[in-house]
């Protein structure tokens, strides 16, 4: 050593060529081109060369200076990467793919080649973000944790076995030197000041095309649009998707509106993932696609649903194409009945495996294993690794030769006694707690090692002579096969794998007679469980099989039933039960599990378990407390084709026996005779115009019902409903009475012994006495022997029709109703599937008259849309479409207010609808994501007020003047949650603030209503301000209330509770003097015009786009940044309106088009009627061969 340089200037020299070798300005400018997407990889059949690139970072100083400052040689100081597939993999201090030899560095010094892998590189990638948490930039070391052991468990991974020993040890070795402690704390300094600048060597900063995945993609499978151009390739996707969905949008190079879409058709194809396929075709190069499909304009999308055509549309509306998407898939995958339970536990979404982390003392562990094992070389390797790993963390500990340990492992299973093997498996267990090792050993050849201890334990267990210790690390040593994603992957879908872990826990489950052993089976049931479910999630849905399910469930079924000691182990067997019924698909082969669930009665077994272990009352009553619907699917599915749309219909909870005519009641003959005159107006034809959209109603066909007042008040009509089992229960007594002459309602005040007022308060005498009030209509549901009983077809054939007549006469409507808690608003809006309410039954008309209409006038062409939104907690939030809940929250809508169109909801989906069946399934949808719960008094109470909106476009094309009108009128439908008391409800928590803010914004409709109704009385000092903004609700309200709408409220009341119902029919008395401006919808113009508009709304989208890209390349400081944004999204907003209207001008001139093809073609075929007619009076006729010309001359212009 005493030839060592100590002269400072010398080191720092040293120092500056080694240590500070990042890249400078005058980088060589040829190793700056990006790489491409996916580089084109050397392939030999379907196998991957891997390479390791070694540098110098000394630049050959190493090699001349080590011997006399280190006191002995070394060739360089070495920098690794894993050159795989045409990208190089580093590690400076995050894991960045590069071009290879394209950073600063320049080619390497050596390119060794270390072997191929056939690893696809889905999974490869998969390994790559696994180590991402482990190869951090705080983690970098240069002497233990440094881009060299990033190679070596790169290359562990992909082929079995690390780089040269001595790259790895080399900082080591030099550390171990004193020159080495010497340069170190300066060394440290140095790489702690590159820490701070994001990277260590600067590679990821100064190379073009390096790439760094951030968190949020980490383990996130993306899906890709396919571009298809031949028949082939088309029905290649089709079919692979045959039992999801798929997306096809046609497009062209020429077409301007498709390109303003192809950035969110990407980001859809994302969402979707592998739930489906988005193809796109160009019909200038598919043209046998376009041509099979008869796509005559562009863009154009097709959807297909379960291998069937489901929808078809054209224009490039950014709203419509996501909810149209975002439906699909919802239809597709379809929201399961599971979902809408409280499970906290079950159903959370970030649950992780169990795992079993404890490290034992290792070296009284060894001591247990013969000598010669023991003392191993791969034993000691895998020793220290561990116990690095359990001191320093997993960034400190480099992967010891992991192939060498598992041969050891596998040849140990057939020498040392099984009574003696149970410490080597345990040391595997521990290792395998590190991912890396666990992604090593998913990849092995056939799963060798851990098939082979699987099939020893197993063998061992059913001879019954498989030692308590080598039983239980082997349970503990599966657990931990799941601390890789690519071990779950590995187990679900190797099956002689997958078999021998569910052997090996129904085994433990049958003979376990120790705590221990039963709480580590539960773990390895549950995480078994868990990585099928997170494919039930995800798709492509269950991967165990059926006869495997239902084994597992019986077998954790009745080991649940045997437990009476341990409430760890049955906390864990009720957790992985859970696991394997939430959301159980509701058909296929899992319907064994099902069956046997029923039959073994596991509901009622879990429950009975409250008892014993009261401290799991929670977790039991989310397993067990819903078995009818955990469970018990059979006969669910028995009832299924019936019940389905009643279920998702019915909004209120009163039973179907007490509601207006109600399957199982049925109105005598004798009682029919009781009220002719009602069943006269009942029986009464509906009058039609000459054109069945514009139907006018005859106001004598209903005479105790004929309309008193025809202005532009809000119509208010009143109704209440028959009584609830609570209060038949209490014998409550009725207090409503109704004239059907005067369309008058009294409320009567409760006798002194009839607890008719649910909030049991004190009124006074002036409270007490009879309330009379007159109102549009008065609806009497109460008792179905009444003369004047009001049944749901009585209700739309005097209120519904009217307004549906004003939809086709152009003018907006808007019904709501509203009422207390449980007093039948849902049921009069949505009824049941026997009783249909004012929704199905106004869009089973509308859709009537429209084919009826369309038969008797072919210049008249209809398009309907419809959306559906809810205001829950005074959000917005669009049913159509599944919920989003990401890490920020809920996803909510926003409000934008236009000058022409007033308040609307941005971005809600709006789908076009041809029948009535589509629009009922959109709504069974819609309910299903609507928010619902129980309370005292409801079960299931709306907690949101929903919005149903139908949009009615008619376009009248005149041929002679060549003139179109188009009237555009809206169908609002709104179901409002009831007001509550809380003290009623006795709703908490998130109940209880729910109830609050339905509370807020049904005063601030009342408010809205005030000022509307007196101006100058009720308004915020007299200012004439209306509080539309103080609620989501008004403020949508707005042109319904008070704006161009006709509209009618309808008051729902119970029948028994004197306070609630007066405030009710109060409430309904000030809205009556409203009045609204309603105005007909209508636009004309000639084809020239429209043709016009059309171009001068392109020319002002193409200038707005212009103004954006140049928002966009805008300089200036934060201050000027947050100006530009906000200008941007001013004109983004401006921008996407101009490209709605321009979509509904080409749309308009579409549904023109349509008309006239539909004009020629009823004209055509009249005349070839009338051609045959004349050939038969004028067979005889000797001039009948010169009139049959004649009158083909006629028809050909109209042939061509």
């Amino acid at each position: 050593m005493k030839n060592l340089v100590t002269n400072p200037q010398t080191i720092v020299k040293f120092l500056e060529r080694i240590f500070d070798n990042r890249p400078t300005k005058t980088s060589n400018n040829h190793h700056q081109t990006k790489p491409s997407q996916r580089q084109v990889r050397k392939v030999f059949g379907n196998t991957m060369d891997v390479t390791l690139f070694v540098y110098d970072l000394s630049r050959g100083l190493a090699r001349q200076m080590s011997a006399s400052l280190l006191g002995f040689q070394i060739d360089a100081i070495y920098h690794t990467s894993i050159k795989l597939n045409g990208l190089e993999y580093v590690y400076d201090g995050n894991v960045v793919a590069i071009r290879p030899g394209s950073s600063h560095l320049g080619q390497p010094e050596q390119q060794l080649h270390l072997g191929t892998t056939d690893l696809p590189m889905e999974v490869i990638e998969e390994y790559l973000d696994s180590l991402r948490d482990i190869y951090t930039v705080d983690a970098y070391d240069l002497w233990k944790h440094n881009c060299n052991n990033f190679s070596n468990d790169f290359a562990m991974f992909l082929l079995g076995k690390g780089i040269p020993e001595h790259i790895v040890n080399l900082p080591q070795t030099v550390l171990d030197s004193p020159f080495g402690q010497m340069l170190m704390p300066m060394l440290n300094q140095q790489i702690n000041s590159n820490r701070r600048q994001g990277g260590i060597l600067g590679i990821q900063q100064t190379t073009p095309g390096s790439s760094v995945k951030p968190k949020s993609q980490l383990h996130q499978p993306t899906g890709k649009v396919h571009n298809v151009t031949r028949v082939a390739e088309l029905d290649q996707l089709l079919a692979k998707h045959q039992h999801s969905c798929a997306v096809i949008f046609f497009t062209s190079a020429t077409c301007p509106p498709c390109k303003l879409v192809y950035p969110l058709y990407d980001e859809l194809a994302a969402e979707v993932g592998d739930k489906g396929v988005l193809i796109k075709a160009d019909i200038s190069q598919a043209y046998d696609i376009g041509t099979r499909y008869a796509v005559r304009a562009t863009p154009t999308f097709i959807t297909f649903l379960k291998g069937k055509q489901e929808n078809q549309w054209s224009g490039a509306d950014p709203a419509t194409l996501r909810g149209n998407v975002q439906l699909l898939v919802q239809m597709a995958w379809p929201r399961h009945r599971h979902e809408s339970l409280h499970l906290p536990t079950i159903s959370n979404p970030n649950a992780k495996p169990v795992l079993y982390t404890r490290l034992p003392p290792l070296a009284k562990l060894l001591a247990k294993l013969p000598s010669d094992t023991s003392s191993n070389p791969a034993v000691q390797d895998m020793k220290r690794f561990l116990e690095t790993r359990a001191s320093e963390g997993p960034a400190e500990a480099t992967l010891p030769n992991i192939p060498t340990f598992l041969s050891l492992v596998t040849d140990a299973l057939g020498i040392i006694q099984p009574d003696k093997l149970f410490p080597l498996i345990d040391l595997l267990r521990c290792a395998l707690v590190d991912p890396r090792v666990s992604s090593v050993l998913a990849e092995e050849h056939n799963h060798k090692t851990i098939l082979s201890i699987l099939q020893l334990v197993n063998n061992a267990v059913e001879k019954g002579n498989c030692p308590y210790p080598l039983r239980l690390v082997t349970v503990q040593m599966s657990c931990n096969l799941f601390s890789s994603h690519l071990y779950e992957e590995a187990i679900l879908s190797h099956e002689t794998l997958r078999h021998a872990i569910t052997e090996l826990t129904t085994a433990c489950f049958r003979e376990s007679e120790t705590a221990t052993l039963r709480v580590s089976s539960a773990g390895l049931l549950y995480n078994l469980a868990l990585a099928n479910s997170k494919k039930r999630r995800s798709g492509p849905g269950d991967v165990l099989p059926g006869e495997e399910q239902a084994a597992l469930a019986g077998s954790v079924s009745e080991a649940i039933g045997e437990e009476r000691e341990s409430a760890e182990a049955l906390e864990g067997m009720l957790n992985a039960l859970g696991r394997l019924v939430y959301l159980l698909p509701q058909e296929g082969e899992v319907g064994e599990m099902e069956q046997l669930l029923v039959i073994m009665e596991a509901g009622d077994v879990v429950k009975g378990k409250v008892e014993g272990f009261g401290g799991l009352r929670g977790l039991i009553g989310e397993v067990g407390g819903d078995s009818r619907q955990m469970y018990n699917s059979l006969d669910r599915r028995s009832r299924e084709a019936i019940a389905d749309i009643k279920d998702t219909l019915i909004g209120i909870a009163i039973h179907p026996e007490l509601m207006p005519e109600s399957a199982g009641y049925f109105v005598s003959m004798h009682q029919q005779q009781q009220r002719p005159a009602m069943m006269a107006t009942a029986a009464a034809p509906r009058s039609f115009a000459s054109t069945p959209s514009l139907r006018s109603r005859d106001p004598n066909a209903l005479p105790l019902l004929a309309r008193k007042n025809a202005g532009a008040n809000v119509k208010v009509v009143v109704r209440v409903r028959a009584f609830l089992p609570r209060e038949i229960k209490r014998n409550a007594e009725c207090l409503i009475e109704m004239d059907p002459e005067s369309q008058s309602t009294t409320l009567h005040p409760p006798s002194s012994s009839s607890s008719s007022s649910s909030s049991g308060t004190t009124t006074t005498r002036k409270v007490m006495e009879p309330k009379t009030f007159t109102f549009d209509h008065s609806y009497d549901s109460h008792s179905p022997p009444s003369p004047t009983y009001a049944a749901q077809s009585h209700i739309y054939d005097t209120l519904g029709e009217e307004f549906l007549d004003h939809n086709f006469e152009g003018y907006h409507t808007c019904i709501f109703a509203y009422g207390q808690t449980g007093s039948g608003k849902s049921y009069t809006m949505m009824g049941t599937p026997s009783h249909p309410g004012l929704i199905p039954r106004t869009c089973e008309d509308l859709f009537s008259r429209i084919n009826e209409a369309e038969n008797e006038c072919p210049n008249i062409s209809y398009k309907v849309k419809v959306s559906y939104f809810e205001v829950y907690n005074e959000h917005v939030r669009d049913l159509l479409v599944a919920p989003k809940i990401d890490s920020s929250g809920p996803y909510y809508l926003k409000i934008r207010e236009s000058p022409t169109e007033g308040p609307y909801v941005k971005d809600l989906t709006e789908v076009p609808v041809h029948s009535l069946d589509e629009i009922l399934r959109l709504m069974r949808t819609g309910d299903g994501n609507r928010t619902v719960a129980s309370t005292k008094m409801n079960d299931t109470s709306s907690r949101s007020h929903a919005v149903f909106t139908i949009m009615l476009k008619q376009i009248y094309h005149d041929f002679e003047t060549e003139q179109t009108t188009e009237r555009s009128s809206r169908i609002r439908l709104v179901d409002l949650a009831g007001s509550e008391r809380a003290k009623s409800t006795e709703a908490t928590g998130v109940r209880l603030r729910e109830g609050s803010n339905i509370n807020k914004s049904l005063t601030t409709l009342g408010r809205v209503i005030a000022a509307l109704a007196d101006p100058k009385k009720n308004n915020r000092g007299g200012t004439g301000v209306v509080p539309y903004r103080d609620s989501i609700l008004t403020w949508l309200l707005k042109d319904s209330l008070g704006g161009n709408s006709k509209t009618a409220m309808i008051a729902c009341v119970g029948p028994s509770d004197y306070e609630e119902t007066l405030s009710t029919l109060r409430y309904a008395d000030q809205a009556k003097r409203i009045r609204t401006r309603a105005v007909v919808n209508e636009d004309s113009m000639t084809a020239r015009e429209r043709d016009e508009r059309i171009k001068g709304l392109e020319e002002e989208v193409r200038v707005l786009q212009l103004r954006l890209d140049d928002e966009r390349k805008g300089g200036g400081g934060e201050g000027e940044y947050k100006k530009r944004v906000m200008e941007q999204e001013r004109r983004l907003e401006e921008y996407q309106g101009q490209v709605r209207r321009l979509n509904q001008m080409m749309e308009e001139r579409q549904m023109v088009a349509e008309v006239r093809v539909r004009a020629v073609e009823g004209e055509n075929e009249a005349l070839r009627r009338h051609v045959e007619l004349l050939k038969g009076e004028l067979e005889d006729d000797e001039s009948f061969d010169e009139i049959l010309k004649e009158l083909m001359i006629i028809m050909q212009p109209l042939g061509s």
